[in-house]
């Protein structure tokens, strides 16, 4: 992309839409940023198809750090790009036989995983297999998607629980931590396998699972409540009730969103998801900022489905801080010049106001709440013409 092309981005993303149209200044804004994200995030691919993983616009540096899990969030989201935009399916295609090359595994039996670092984690087996379902080429890959959902489903037990790892590391983990991130990232992950292959059994042992984790997670939210789990359970809530319209499932979509609202703040650094008060939750960051903006968006969907205005209300006027938040972390022409390469940093997000690094999921998370959200004002769902 040319400078002129940057610098017009990135005035419209300071200044929002000055043309006749008198856009939404607040979905101008959106546009513009997630035009710098994708821009970013096209621009940050070695050679060899992967991404690169970390960026320090302070040093210059790409540290040798590397994680699957989110390696393969930002090949769902390249998938999805390119089955919208064709001339990105030679990137696609490279990117996604890289990791088929490096890391995917399959036994004898047909069961497909993710292998890294000598250990399989259920969360990167499920953004796998979201990948294979997000790609155009998604045929050529079908029998490696099948062998994918059955190494996941292969994870279920009896009671609708998942266990965490295919292949377990030496070292000790937090079984139930790890579950508040990868239980929804599966289910999430077998619902639109589900999608693209319906199936009778499928579905009873998504909902069976689907069913421990609110049981789990909304019933006894007080006792297991940690907010990393609501935005992946709201989005493969929000599938599902697509497909079941249950009541339970909107429900606990409202509970989920309305306890992480305790957490969005409106003081100091307004719209990140974050308060001194629970330290246990985590430091700010960028990627949790995009990834529960990104529920929001999903949550307020079914508000708008199911004729709840109250949370219609209560989502949108949440969103209406959490957006220009990722906003002010997102680096501009003009933030971006105070370092050596301003080409290497313009377009990615930040961990935080006060440490300047990027990462691959600070820009896919926030990628995709942006998507989701314009997605939806193109079907004409309401939000930014919302008072």
């Amino acid at each position: 992309m040319r400078r002129s092309t940057l610098c017009t981005l990135a005035i419209i993303f300071l200044v929002g839409c000055q043309s006749g149209t008198q856009e939404d200044p607040l979905l101008s804004q959106v546009k513009a940023s997630h035009d710098l994200g994708k821009h970013w995030l096209l621009s940050n691919i070695k050679e060899s198809g992967i991404f690169r993983y970390i960026y320090h616009p302070k040093t210059n540096e790409y540290p040798e750090k590397n994680n699957a899990l989110r390696q393969l969030m930002a090949a769902r989201l390249l998938a999805e790009l390119s089955a919208e935009d064709s001339s990105l399916q030679p990137m696609h295609r490279k990117n996604l036989e890289f990791y088929i090359r490096y890391w995917y595994r399959e036994h004898d039996d047909g069961v497909g995983y993710v292998y890294y670092n000598d250990k399989s984690k259920l969360g990167a087996n499920a953004m796998l297999l979201r990948t294979f379902v997000a790609s155009p080429f998604y045929e050529e890959y079908k029998e490696k998607a099948a062998a994918t959902a059955k190494g996941i489903l292969f994870l279920i037990n009896e009671d609708g629980s998942f266990n965490p790892w295919f292949i377990a590391p030496s070292y000790k983990y937090d079984r139930d931590y790890l579950l508040t991130f990868y239980s929804g990232e599966a289910i999430l992950a077998l619902v639109e396998y589900y999608e693209k292959e319906p199936s009778e059994d499928l579905l009873n042992v998504i909902t069976l699972a689907q069913e421990y984790y609110i049981n789990r997670y909304v019933t006894h939210l007080e006792q297991n409540y940690y907010p990393a789990y609501v935005p992946w359970h709201t989005l493969s809530l929000n599938k599902l009730w697509k497909i079941q319209p249950k009541q339970e499932y909107r429900d606990a979509i409202f509970v989920l969103n309305d306890k992480l609202l305790e957490i969005l703040d409106r003081t100091q650094y307004i719209g990140r998801f974050y308060n001194p008060q629970t330290p246990e939750y985590g430091t700010p960051h960028s990627s949790s900022d995009g990834v529960y903006t990104e529920g929001l968006v999903y949550a307020y969907e079914i508000a708008v489905l199911t004729g709840s205005h109250e949370h219609q209300q209560r989502y949108a006027e949440a969103l209406k801080l959490a957006l220009p938040n990722l906003f002010s972390l997102q680096y501009n022409e003009e933030t971006a010049s105070v370092y050596q390469r301003p080409d290497r940093t313009i377009g990615g997000l930040k961990y935080s106001a006060d440490r300047s690094g990027i990462r691959i999921d600070t820009v896919q998370h926030t990628l995709d709440a942006y998507r989701k959200l314009l997605q939806l004002h193109r079907a004409g769902v309401p939000f930014f013409s919302l008072n």
